[in-house]
């Protein structure tokens, strides 16, 4: 399962088990691997209706693959901070979104245990 995504003029056919997550600043769609970055020709909530069950919504402007997830870093007072396996990249989670994070991740680790 790919996603088109672009680099300059260039097109790109994505796997999107490699996106690590979409992120918006200025109105621009950036799709992150662990070591490039894509335009997205989609809105945010485009891509959530058409991405499968392993991604997730984390703040305003950024959605994220559960599946790449390593580590998250709570901050009661502000946005809590998600590192990726075998990358630099961070993305922050706002705190209206973190409960539902942590509650996806325990679902997905729950079932892998029992598979």
């Amino acid at each position: 399962q790919c996603i088109s995504l672009c680099r300059g003029e260039t097109a790109y056919y994505v796997p999107i088990k490699e996106i690590y997550f979409f992120e918006t600043e200025g109105g621009h769609i950036s799709a992150h691997t662990a070591d490039k970055v894509f335009d997205a020709p989609y809105k945010l909530y485009e891509l959530e209706e058409m991405l499968p069950t392993g991604f997730m919504r984390v703040s305003k402007s950024t959605i994220v693959n559960l599946n790449h997830i390593y580590s998250i870093t709570k901050n009661i007072t502000a946005s809590s901070i998600v590192e990726f396996n075998g990358c630099h990249k961070q993305i922050y989670v706002s705190r209206n979104y973190y409960k539902a994070l942590m509650s996806r991740l325990d679902e997905k680790r729950k079932i892998k245990w029992n598979q």
